[in-house]
């Protein structure tokens, strides 16, 4: 038996073939420890490009961790405050229609806004189908999303409860780029990925041409109509923006995203995102399991010291499925990332079982 940790390697590696994942596994110890790096599958499926340790994945609502740092970068930097109102930090043409103006940075980072959303996550229209809306190839921004968020409803006051929100995170991108007139990836880069060191980590378009980037991929589905594309595997190039933003799509490696849990977390030198981002701010009212908060940008599961508490992201997208968690008890930064739909929860359920000692 192979054991690195709390970790059996081996048992990982039969439960990664069991399931035919598509995708890297990376769960890294405390300083000194081997990390543990299995990847497996296809990059691209027409090509019969195999995965590496180093492929570029999409990872969805990841992004909104990338939001969370770039905005408690701008707050040490004394240019904005947590409690800055969205209103006063936009013009006019910027601010929804139904929009409560004492709706605050601070209410938009923890999901707890009252704001409606352009997308409904707990509905049962699949994401996709939300591109005969508005066209999938032009959006490359945030300020692209304004005809789906113009007129969404306010739902209840601002800091009632925490309910998961995109649309929150589109209008803090469009508030940081009217704050600092740059485009929101390039705030990214310039406050995130450089700092952080991840040099292989982006907003790129999906018609870009970009070295070591993994397809994403919609399985077949169960009980489809014979003749329908629902019977092959799918690219997931219609079903997604063209581009990402700052509620999700941005693509990047397991290593980059552990630089990235390493900023949160306060490992990183220089950084000190921890006290406000990992904080448990507002209780989800949604959530999968008892004891899970929001923070600024991130999830925070199971509060507290014993071995399930954990903080970071959740990524799902049509052919991406990322898991990118810090266990704060015993130091452990797991990344599970998938180019197919649903790819990454049951083998990130499985390490934590592992860490938990079950």
């Amino acid at each position: 038996m192979t054991r690195i940790g709390a970790i059996d390697v081996d048992r990982l590696r039969d439960e990664l073939a069991a399931q035919d994942f598509s995708g890297v596994v990376h769960v890294v110890g405390e300083d000194g420890e081997r990390p543990i790096t299995i990847a497996r599958g296809l990059a691209d499926r027409a090509a019969a490009i195999a995965i590496s340790a180093d492929t570029r994945f999409g990872c969805a609502s990841v992004s909104k961790l990338v939001t969370g740092l770039s905005i408690a970068r701008l707050v040490d930097a004394g240019l904005l405050d947590w409690d800055a109102r969205y209103v006063d930090l936009v013009g006019v043409d910027w601010r929804p229609e139904a929009f409560d103006p004492a709706i605050t940075i601070h209410h938009l980072l923890t999901h707890s806004s009252g704001f409606g959303d352009y997308f409904d996550e707990h509905g049962d229209e699949p994401y996709e189908a939300m591109w005969t809306r508005i066209p999938a190839t032009t959006i490359r921004g945030p300020r692209d999303m304004w005809p789906l968020l113009r007129d969404v409803p306010q739902q209840e006051p601002p800091g009632t409860a925490g309910r998961y929100n995109n649309g929150a995170f589109i209008l803090l991108g469009i508030a940081l780029e009217e704050l600092t007139g740059s485009p929101f990836a390039d705030i990214a880069a310039r406050e995130v990925f450089g700092p952080l060191g991840m040099d292989r980590t982006g907003f790129w378009a999906l018609d870009a041409v970009v070295p070591n980037l993994a397809s994403g991929y919609l399985p077949p589905a169960d009980g489809a109509a014979p003749g329908s594309p629902e019977t092959d595997w799918r690219s997931n190039v219609y079903a997604l923006p063209a581009m990402g933003g700052p509620d999700g799509g941005v693509q990047s490696t397991v290593g980059d995203l552990v630089r990235l849990l390493d900023g949160l977390s306060g490992r990183d030198d220089g950084a000190s995102f921890l006290a406000a981002a990992t904080r448990a701010h507002v209780l989800n009212r949604h959530a999968a399991e008892p004891d899970e908060f929001y923070g600024f940008g991130c999830g925070v599961l199971h509060v507290g010291e014993g071995p399930s508490a954990r903080f970071g992201h959740t990524g799902v997208d049509p052919g991406a499925d990322v898991r990118a968690w810090t266990y704060p008890a015993t130091g452990e930064r797991v990344v599970v990332v998938s180019n197919v739909s649903g790819g990454a929860g049951l083998i990130t359920r499985r390490i934590d079982a592992m860490l938990r000692g079950d």
